[in-house]
C-alpha cells in the first residue's frame, strides 16, 4: 500500500466499555473522526462523531467505570443500540484507515460487532499509534495516550471519555507523520514494513522533555513545585524540603510507578514558589491544589466531605453543632459514626452488615463474619457489658497498638483478596481504633485551629513563629530564642464557635498541619504549641499528645 501517510485519511476511533473484553462486559460508549495529518497539521478540526451505547435490560454500569469515565445510567437515557453503532461504524470505516491508541482494545470490541451483525465479513485491521510510539520514541518513559499526547503538546482531561481519547490521538497521528518521515517512513506500505520491526531496546536513562539544566537549577530550599505541560498547563502539584531534590527525584529513578513515568513523560517545565519552611510549604500546596485541581494530585484534590457532630452518647449525628450535638467536627464517612450501632451489637450478640462495617472491597469468606466478630467480642467484651466510655477507651488501646504494626490496618483491603475471620477482626479493631481517634482529633483540631506555633526548623539559629485562625496560617515570623513577643493565639472563641468554623476545607488544612507538626515534633525541633490565650502546650506534652491523635 504506496498511499502517502500525509494524504490518506484516518478514522481515529475510540471505545469505553464496562469491562476488558465483550465476555466480561458491554461496549458503553463509541466515538471516531475523519482526518489526514495534512489537515491535522493546519488545525484543521475534524468533526467527532460520539454516542453512548445502550446497555442489555436491567445491566448497570459499575461504579468504578462510572468513576474512570464520568458515565452513569442516568445519561445512558441518550444512548443509542448496540446494533446502530456498528452500522455508524461500518459506514464511517469506508472514509479511511482506522487508527487507535493500544488498537488491540479497541479491536477485539469492533470484531465482535462483526460477529455479531456480519459474521460473513472481516473487520478492518486498526492501526495502533501505540505500536508506532514504541519504536519512534523508544526512550520515552511511558507509551500510554496520556503519556504520548502530553510528550506532543497536548494535554488530555482527566475523565476517559472517548471524544477525548479520538481528539489525542488526531493530534499524536499529525505529529507522528511528520516524525515518520524524518524516519524515511512516508507511506503506509513503510508504515507496515516499520511496525514488523521489533521496538528498540532502550536500555540508558529515559528521554524527558525538560531539559536537565532546568531542573538542576532550582534552589535548595523549601517551596512548592508545579509541573507544566507543553502548553502551560499544570498537570501536579508538590511541596518539597529542598525543591532542587525532590523535583530530580522523579528524574533519576529509572524504576518509579506507571502513573510518575506517565507524569514525566509529559513535563516540560516547572515552576516554583520558595516557602520559608517545609512546614508552610505543605499547607500552601493544599491551597495551590484545591484551586488548580491538576490531573495528577489525587489526595488532596477534594475535601474530606461534610462534617457532622454526634450526641454524646454517639447514638445520632446532626450537620450543626449545638445542644445535644456537642462531639465534632467528624467527617461524614468516619466510622465514629459507626461506634453505636458496634457497641449495640457487641452487647446482642448479633451480627451488624458488612455493608454497615465496609466490608464490600472483597468477598468475605462462608461463617467468616461470625467467627471474626465472636473473636472480637470475646476479646474485647469479655464481662458482657460496656459503656460508650470504656468502648472509647478501647478504642484509644487499639489505636496505641496500631501504631506498631507492621502493615496499618487501614491497608489490609490492599493485601488481601478474601476476607477470612482474622480480617474481620482486624477490620473491627481498626473501625473502633479509626472511630475514637477521630472523636479526640476533632477536640484537638477545635484547639489547633486557634493557635501559635512555636519550632526550629532546619537548625536554624531562630524559632519560627506561626499564628493560625480557623485551620488557616494569618502570620508566621523569625523569632530569636526566648520568644520576646507575645505568642497570644488569634481571636479566641468559645468551643461552639469553633466547631461551627471548621468546616471540610479547613478541617483538610488541619489534617494537613497536624500531619507537619507530628513530624517536626519526632525530629526535635516543635518547641511549644500555644492553644488557650497564652498558655502554651510543652513540646513533651505534645509529643504524647500526637501519640492518641
Amino acid at each position: 500500500m504506496s498511499v502517502n501517510l500525509r494524504e490518506q485519511k484516518i478514522i481515529s476511533l475510540d471505545c469505553q466499555s464496562t469491562a476488558s473484553t465483550p465476555f466480561k462486559g458491554h461496549l458503553l460508549e463509541i466515538a471516531w473522526a475523519e482526518a489526514s495529518a495534512d489537515e491535522i497539521q493546519q488545525k484543521s478540526e475534524p468533526e467527532i462523531h460520539s454516542f453512548l451505547l445502550s446497555l442489555p435490560e436491567g445491566e448497570k454500569i459499575p461504579s468504578r467505570i462510572s468513576r474512570m469515565t464520568g458515565i452513569t445510567d442516568e445519561m445512558l437515557k441518550n444512548s443509542i443500540p448496540l446494533f446502530k453503532a456498528w452500522q455508524l461504524i461500518r459506514s464511517a470505516f469506508e472514509g479511511g484507515i482506522p487508527i487507535a491508541h493500544f488498537a488491540q482494545f479497541e479491536q477485539r470490541w469492533i470484531d465482535n460487532l462483526y460477529t455479531l451483525y456480519s459474521p460473513d465479513n472481516s473487520a478492518p485491521e486498526i492501526l495502533c499509534t501505540r505500536e508506532i510510539a514504541r519504536r519512534l520514541y523508544p526512550g520515552l518513559p511511558r507509551k500510554g495516550i496520556r503519556a504520548v499526547s502530553g510528550y506532543l503538546g497536548h494535554s488530555m482531561p482527566e475523565e476517559k471519555r472517548a471524544a477525548t481519547h479520538v481528539r489525542a490521538n488526531i493530534v499524536i497521528w499529525g505529529k507522528m507523520v511528520s516524525d515518520l518521515e524524518d524516519s524515511r517512513v512516508t507511506t503506509f506500505k513503510q508504515l507496515y514494513e516499520f511496525l514488523r520491526e521489533s521496538p528498540p531496546i532502550h536500555d540508558s536513562g529515559w528521554n524527558y522533555p525538560m531539559p536537565r539544566h532546568r531542573r538542576l537549577s532550582l534552589p535548595d530550599v523549601p517551596g512548592v513545585y508545579r509541573f507544566l505541560s507543553k502548553g502551560g498547563e499544570v498537570l501536579y502539584v508538590g511541596k518539597a524540603s529542598s525543591l532542587r531534590n525532590r523535583v530530580n527525584s522523579y528524574f533519576t529513578k529509572r524504576k518509579a510507578d506507571g502513573k510518575t513515568l506517565e507524569l514525566v513523560s509529559q513535563v516540560y517545565d516547572v515552576s516554583i514558589e520558595q516557602c520559608e519552611t517545609p512546614l508552610e510549604a505543605a499547607l500552601l500546596e493544599f491551597e495551590i491544589i484545591r484551586k488548580l485541581h491538576p490531573p495528577y494530585n489525587i489526595a488532596l484534590k477534594y475535601p474530606c466531605g461534610k462534617m457532622v457532630f454526634l450526641s454524646t452518647d454517639l447514638s445520632s449525628c446532626s450537620t450543626r453543632p449545638g445542644s445535644g450535638f456537642r462531639i465534632g467536627p467528624i467527617p461524614e464517612g468516619s466510622p465514629a459514626l459507626l461506634m453505636n450501632d458496634l457497641l449495640i451489637s457487641l452487647l446482642e450478640g448479633s451480627i451488624p452488615d458488612p455493608d454497615l462495617l465496609g466490608l464490600d472491597y472483597h468477598p468475605v469468606e462462608d461463617g467468616a463474619l461470625e467467627e471474626g466478630f465472636s473473636s472480637f467480642r470475646e476479646e474485647y467484651l469479655s464481662k458482657g457489658s460496656m459503656s460508650m466510655e470504656a468502648f472509647l477507651s478501647v478504642g484509644k488501646r487499639l489505636w496505641l497498638r496500631r501504631q506498631e504494626e507492621v502493615t496499618p490496618l487501614d491497608q489490609i483491603q490492599e493485601t488481601v483478596e478474601v476476607i477470612n475471620s482474622e480480617r474481620v477482626k482486624k477490620h473491627l479493631e481498626w473501625l473502633v481504633a479509626s472511630g475514637s481517634r477521630d472523636i479526640r482529633q476533632a477536640a484537638w483540631f477545635c484547639l489547633l485551629g486557634w493557635s501559635a506555633i512555636e519550632w526550629n526548623p532546619l537548625g536554624k539559629e531562630k524559632n519560627r513563629v506561626l499564628k493560625i485562625k480557623a485551620g488557616r496560617a494569618v502570620s508566621a515570623e523569625w523569632v530569636l530564642p526566648p520568644s520576646p513577643m507575645e505568642l497570644r493565639t488569634p481571636d479566641l472563641k468559645s468551643s461552639l464557635e469553633k466547631q461551627h468554623l471548621i468546616d471540610s476545607h479547613n478541617y483538610t488544612i488541619l489534617r494537613i498541619l497536624n500531619t507537619e507538626l507530628r513530624r517536626i515534633s519526632v525530629s526535635g525541633a516543635l518547641k511549644q504549641i500555644y492553644v488557650r490565650g497564652d498558655h502554651p502546650i510543652a513540646r513533651q506534652k505534645v509529643s504524647s499528645l500526637f501519640r492518641f491523635i
